[in-house]
């Protein structure tokens, strides 16, 4: 963020403190505090499917609300066995830039993908706009998909359901990051799963 608009937010909030000083500490110290939100919902895709959509973090600015730019940096990428057999483990460094006229933020995010079933991000601390960010993304069968051995009309076999869980927590670095941007990123947490599952209508129909 640039030093103009961090005078101009701070000129804004002197103001608000001049005219309502009650009213500005209530803002300042909700501001100031960790943000969570979480959601689910079921998905008619598979696993694989979805896990493809959020791993796919070089199309976020098709797709994510309020993302402008996303670039994987590959020579990060590494990959590894997990423990107990679990699968194979993917990790790599992308940035993120998210746009909130008449604003535009950047930061580093530190992707894991835990092959098929969860997907964590991180955001590197201090190196942006976040003191903290973390998303974790989990994907599991839900209950009404068909799992039976069971065997199946191919005309009444129905599309696989998979429940998908979105969680995400925030804190600002500074009261004037949290001034400017919290009101985005609440939006953008809310939308998530609309706009992910409108990709997944996209890419599979």
């Amino acid at each position: 963020m640039s030093t103009v608009s961090l005078r101009r937010l701070v000129a804004i909030a002197v103001f608000e403190g001049r005219q309502q000083s009650g009213r500005r500490a209530f803002i300042l110290s909700s501001l100031s505090t960790h943000k969570k939100y979480s959601d689910t919902g079921v998905f008619a895709y598979s696993r694989e499917q979805i896990f493809e959509v959020v791993a796919d973090v070089d199309k976020y600015h098709e797709f994510v609300p309020l993302c402008v730019g996303s670039t994987v940096f590959d020579s990060t990428r590494k990959t590894q066995e997990m423990s107990r057999g679990q699968g194979i483990c993917e990790r790599f460094e992308a940035e993120l830039v998210v746009g909130y006229p008449p604003f535009r933020e950047r930061y580093t995010s530190l992707v894991r993908l835990e092959r098929p079933w969860r997907i964590v991000a991180k955001a590197v601390p201090n190196n942006g706009i976040f003191k903290h960010m973390r998303t974790v993304w989990e994907l599991s069968p839900s209950s009404g998909s068909a799992g039976t051995d069971a065997p199946q009309s191919p005309f009444l076999r129905k599309r696989p359901e998979t429940l998908v869980t979105f969680i995400i927590e925030f804190e600002f670095n500074s009261i004037l990051h949290a001034h400017a941007a919290s009101a985005a990123f609440e939006k953008i947490a809310k939308t998530t799963l609309s706009a992910y599952r409108a990709r997944c209508q996209k890419l599979y129909g």
